[in-house]
């Protein structure tokens, strides 16, 4: 158990499904993705954005774009590997993003949005708009309280910090994006009566009870690609 926990642990490349999971359709020879990429400081802050649509090309599972990404070993994985549609947020050590970036964080923060995939039928305007939303109003919050104590989280300690980052966030002045994107998740999840509060913290238990490590998830197969 402590060698499982060991690569949980901060440093390790560990990844969040904020909406959506690994895949389980086999990718085509050649196929195209509709992604959109943000990378953040623990802050919350926009350090890189790349532009929205179907940019990212694979040839026989190898990325064609002459572009750079950040992160780009992890992010091709996460591209290749995810359901349609999709938000992934991963937690990576500055010096494996493989491109500079002016901050002192140790850590950064990569989102990315898979939204659609040639092989596959398109995302409704319904996701789209959910998962817009989500990045722009709900991710940025959920870092500012999570990166302080993101070094001491481990699989299994998700009830206590959920309460912790719920919390944190209450002392996020609220703005009217944040309050739509909770309205939107209690429309298409929530089922009974919950306060405000409530649905935050049934969102983040979603996010945060299940954590990814890249080199756990290609070992048992949930990337594969």
């Amino acid at each position: 158990m402590d060698a499982i926990t060991d690569s949980y642990k901060q440093g390790s490349l560990r990844y969040f499904f904020f909406h959506g999971n690994h895949g389980v359709v086999p990718i085509p020879q050649q196929m195209t993705i509709d992604a959109h990429i943000v990378v953040f400081t623990g802050k919350g802050q926009i350090l890189l954005e790349t532009s929205k649509g179907p940019h990212y090309h694979f040839n026989s599972g190898v990325y064609e774009n002459n572009d750079t990404l950040p992160a780009k070993p992890l992010v091709e994985k996460i591209l290749k590997n995810v359901s349609v549609p999709a938000l992934v947020l991963a937690e990576v050590p500055i010096t494996q993003m493989g491109m500079d970036f002016q901050t002192s964080d140790p850590f950064l923060y990569v989102a990315i949005q898979v939204l659609g995939r040639s092989d596959l039928p398109p995302c409704t305007s319904c996701d789209r708009e959910y998962l817009a939303l989500m990045m722009q109003a709900f991710v940025p919050r959920v870092l500012i309280s999570l990166a302080p104590a993101a070094s001491e989280y481990l699989p299994g300690d998700a009830r206590n910090l959920v309460i912790d980052i719920a919390n944190g966030m209450k002392l996020i002045e609220e703005d009217h994006e944040f309050r739509m994107f909770i309205s939107m998740y209690r429309g298409r999840y929530v089922q009974k009566p919950l306060s405000h509060q409530e649905v935050v913290e049934l969102c983040l238990l979603h996010i945060l009870k299940m954590p990814f490590e890249l080199r756990l998830s290609i070992q048992s197969s949930l990337i594969r690609y």
